[in-house]
């Protein structure tokens, strides 16, 4: 009878990560303790489209006039990304609106530019139905791609009374005055992949009337007394990605706001941008440790730690060294990559969430060069590349099937570890229903791809390191650091031909987490089941919910106009 036979150091462990998680858990959700926040509203726009928003106010206001701020988020964002501002807004006596545009996150339709102000327009409806509101004294708050339509409503509207661009152009947006204000704060990450100073400053001197060469950063032109305020905040420290993020600018945003509506009561005057921060850190180490100390006890729960997984598959490449076929498979799908990717790219052509298939098109490339590698290899020590794809169901199907359940577990508690602390607080992670049938498309292909993965990674490469804590630790650095190079070496080559390293900044901050994480799954769970199945599930739903949620509803075609602009 298989037992748990668990330590007093684990048992112990397990107590800490345990208490760590449920702590930060607990205070990453009433912290501030000055805010109610309502989750997942929604409004339906003029066009039929479903806009699902979240709403954080203060708590205790009882003010029958209270002043609203609309957040609009950027490409490949959700309005989890600006949760920052709108806690902070809330805590300083404001309503703050952060929604998914159409056709991203758990909104519906599909990622229409031009539409992108049905969605604001129907947030504004939503205000006009509270009675608690001054629909004449608005803000609006618009990153990267937010700030377009922003623009747009700003200048149709002089309800709005101010605006601020994370991250965005200012356009030729209109002038306030004393009986129309109108106070404009462009947010500028010094390492923005897209937003050029220089723009900015062209467009702060046109609503000046200065000279932009006279134009200066972190510096207020007119004031908030005649309605026509503007300044360019400059932030050394931060890209396009982090601006979501970015206490300095959540904590500017705020001032703001407040100097635009100095009338409006504030309850809560302290600011909790680092404060939950930190209690971010607690409750992810908590829940990834928790995770870890889990992953072997349940193994043992399903009976992997015995006689019959002692011995795992592995595919047996003679003379030569887990380090060197680590580097040829850098050396065949960097340049192999290219061929790959023109090969797979058509069959994505005519599925939405382009983003996605862009990146399994990515990957499909580095995947042709290992599948040559593999076939090269199994040439020289005579396995048809036919064998190696079906060694991970070599197995008995009662330990395939003991495999896929444990996978499945496995991934169960990691998600709700991860959507629990930065899934509802920085990043989001759970598609809409309308793209619920994509997502299953791009799981089984993705599941093909990283079982390759495990193909080569686990079997050929792990199967020839030692098995022990630095050999563990060896295995889980070679699979990041080749999946890792790869796709910065893509997105690099993307980025030149762009012009502009948008897609690198952003991608690259997620891929590094992502990889690190699938990769130590992937080898812990062969080192305990003798398979890959269990990594590659886990591994597969966590990459298609995290991408797919990020992934605007949008064709390839669309996705090219990106690109070109």
């Amino acid at each position: 009878m298989n037992k748990l036979d668990l330590t007093k150091k684990r048992i112990t462990l397990i107590c800490i990560f345990l208490a760590l998680f449920i702590i930060g858990t607990v205070f990453i959700f009433i912290t501030p303790l000055s805010v109610k926040a309502s989750y997942n509203l929604s409004v339906e726009t003029t066009d039929g489209v479903i806009i699902s928003f979240n709403v954080f106010e203060p708590r205790t206001s009882a003010e029958p006039n209270k002043k609203a701020v609309i957040i609009g988020h950027g490409f490949m964002a959700n309005k989890e990304m600006m949760k920052g501002y709108a806690l902070e807004l809330a805590a300083a006596g404001f309503v703050a609106i952060p929604f998914d545009f159409r056709g991203h996150g758990q909104s519906t339709g599909s990622l229409e530019r031009g539409n992108l102000i049905n969605d604001v327009e129907a947030i504004i409806d939503y205000l006009n139905s509270r009675a608690d509101i001054d629909i004449h004294n608005l803000a609006y708050i618009g990153y990267s791609m937010g700030g377009g339509p922003g623009n747009l409503i700003v200048n149709q509207s002089t309800d709005f009374k101010a605006f601020i661009g994370v991250g965005t152009s200012l356009g030729n947006i209109r002038k306030g005055n004393s009986t129309d204000p109108l106070n404009v704060l462009m947010i500028k990450a010094k390492f923005d992949e897209v937003q050029d100073l220089g723009d900015l400053k062209a467009s702060v001197a046109q609503r000046t009337g200065l000279s932009a060469s006279l134009i200066d950063t972190n510096q207020i032109y007119g004031s908030f007394g005649t309605g026509n305020a503007t300044k360019i905040y400059l932030d050394d420290n931060s890209n396009h990605l982090a601006v979501a993020w970015d206490t300095d600018f959540t904590r500017q945003a705020r001032d703001w706001i407040i100097n635009t509506f100095p009338d409006t009561n504030t309850p809560d005057e302290n600011f909790y941008g680092n404060i939950r921060l930190f209690i971010l850190v607690i409750q992810v180490i908590g829940g990834i440790g928790l995770f870890i100390m889990l992953i072997e006890p349940i193994s043992k729960l399903m009976k992997f730690n015995n006689k019959e997984t002692e011995e795992k598959l592995k595919i047996e490449i003679r003379e030569i060294s887990a380090n060197k076929i680590a580097i040829e498979s850098l050396i065949y799908s960097i340049p192999l990559g290219i061929l790959g990717v023109f090969i797979i790219i058509w069959i994505f052509f005519p599925i939405p969430l382009a983003i996605v298939g862009f990146i399994l098109t990515l990957l499909f490339g580095q995947i042709f060069g290992i599948l040559i590698l593999l076939w090269r290899l199994g040439k020289k020590n005579n396995i048809s590349l036919l064998k190696m794809l079906k060694t991970p169901f070599e197995s008995p199907i009662s330990n395939i099937g003991k495999s896929i359940l444990y996978g499945f577990i496995l991934i169960t508690l990691l998600y709700l570890v991860l959507y629990s602390s930065i899934g509802l607080n920085y990043v989001g992670m759970i598609p809409s229903i309308s793209k619920a049938w994509i997502v299953a498309i791009y799981f089984v292909i993705t599941f093909l791809i990283f079982l390759v993965f495990g193909i080569l990674f686990q079997f050929v490469i792990q199967s020839k390191i030692q098995k022990t804590k630095k050999g563990t630790l060896k295995a889980i650095l070679i699979q990041f650091g080749v999946l890792l190079i790869y796709i910065a070496v893509y997105l690099l080559l993307i980025s030149a031909l762009m012009g502009n390293l948008f897609f690198f900044g952003v991608m690259i901050p997620i891929a590094i987490p992502l990889n690190l994480l699938i990769a130590g799954i992937s080898v812990y769970t062969y080192k305990i089941t003798g398979n890959i199945i269990a990594g590659t599930l886990v591994a597969t739903v966590l990459f298609v919910m995290i991408v797919s949620t990020f992934a605007p509803y949008q064709g390839f075609l669309g996705l090219l106009t990106t690109f070109i602009h």
